[in-house]
């Protein structure tokens, strides 16, 4: 009895001393800064920036804010190792790697397609964290990347950190800030997590801002679908109509609001899917659904690691 007794007591340390290392190693909470362009003076609105992508230069913004969730469940249970999914430029992949290297758990990342004759900076970065890596076909790949649970006490991660457990963390965003004179809270939206966090949070402790959702992949209200479906969660805003051509797709719009947007603020977006929310609110204003007077707060959700795929693009 005492044995098992003094094995939950060392257990009990290690979960908390691997907490605190990983935290001694991030920006926790993130600033809030507010930014001013020719165009939020122009329409008389305040515009500020939660700035998650400084928590870390690799593990950043929503990437760390959906880990922080799986790792506290993965240092509570027996498990002996990750593994998890994306592409081959997945924020997430390199975000998972530089967490587990730092907390020393074992990780395997599954790369959508056939493994390349030379792998990309990301993939490599991968690597050098320690990542194992397998290569699937892209078939094989949509009908496994939300697999999340344990088999055979490995935890799986569902691509991007989606599902109820990458929700827990984002609560964070809005526990470290002040929001009773903002307006809208903004966030880039790709599987939902984030903005299904933030929306739970703001239900639970009744706040007045309105929760908006800029849906970065192409399709009509499926955001919005997951949201009710996946994470029940109703009532936020989500627009679907700022995804410049998809996932991953840029045009010159969007490149050019992003290196006007960088010059002007010393902020940088990234162009899969802060700056297409960057954008949407720009948007937002000159259309009058954002209206002169109201503070808006837009999430910086990281992922600069995205320009990896898309320097060509810059054309400066």
């Amino acid at each position: 009895m005492r044995v098992m007794w003094f094995g939950h007591i060392l257990k009990s340390i290690f979960q908390i001393s691997s907490k605190m290392d990983i935290l001694s190693h991030l920006t926790i909470p993130s600033p809030v800064t507010l930014l001013k362009t020719p165009w939020t003076e122009a329409a008389g609105i305040e515009l500020y920036l939660k700035r998650d992508d400084l928590i870390h230069p690799i593990i950043s913004g929503n990437k760390w804010r959906k880990l922080s969730g799986i790792f506290d469940h993965y240092a509570k249970s027996d498990y002996d190792s990750i593994t998890t999914f994306g592409g081959a430029y997945s924020n997430h992949l390199v975000a998972t790697a530089a967490s587990c290297a730092i907390l020393q758990v074992p990780c395997t990342g599954i790369v959508r397609g056939e493994e390349p004759k030379n792998e990309n900076s990301v993939l490599k970065i991968c690597r050098l964290y320690g990542m194992e890596l397998e290569y699937v076909s892209r078939e094989a790949y949509k009908e496994s990347n939300r697999t999340e649970g344990v088999i055979q006490r490995v935890l799986y991660i569902a691509e991007g950190g989606a599902g109820k457990l990458g929700t827990i963390g984002c609560h964070d965003i809005l526990r470290e800030t002040d929001t009773s004179s903002i307006d809208k809270i903004f966030v880039a939206c790709g599987t939902g997590t984030t903005i299904s966090g933030l929306a739970t949070y703001a239900r639970e402790f009744a706040l007045t801002s309105e929760v908006c959702g800029v849906q970065v992949l192409k399709g009509d209200g499926y955001i919005a679908a997951d949201l009710e479906q996946e994470y029940g969660v109703e009532g936020v805003t989500v627009y679907d109509e700022y995804h410049c051509g998809g996932y991953a797709k840029t045009n010159e719009e969007l490149i050019q609001f992003i290196k006007k947007f960088t010059r002007e603020t010393g902020v940088l977006l990234d162009p899969i899917y802060t700056g297409k929310m960057m954008l949407a609110i720009h948007k937002l204003c000159l259309n009058g659904s954002i209206k002169k007077g109201e503070r808006i707060m837009a999430v910086h959700t990281g992922g600069l690691t995205g320009w990896f795929g898309k320097s060509a693009e810059l054309n400066v």
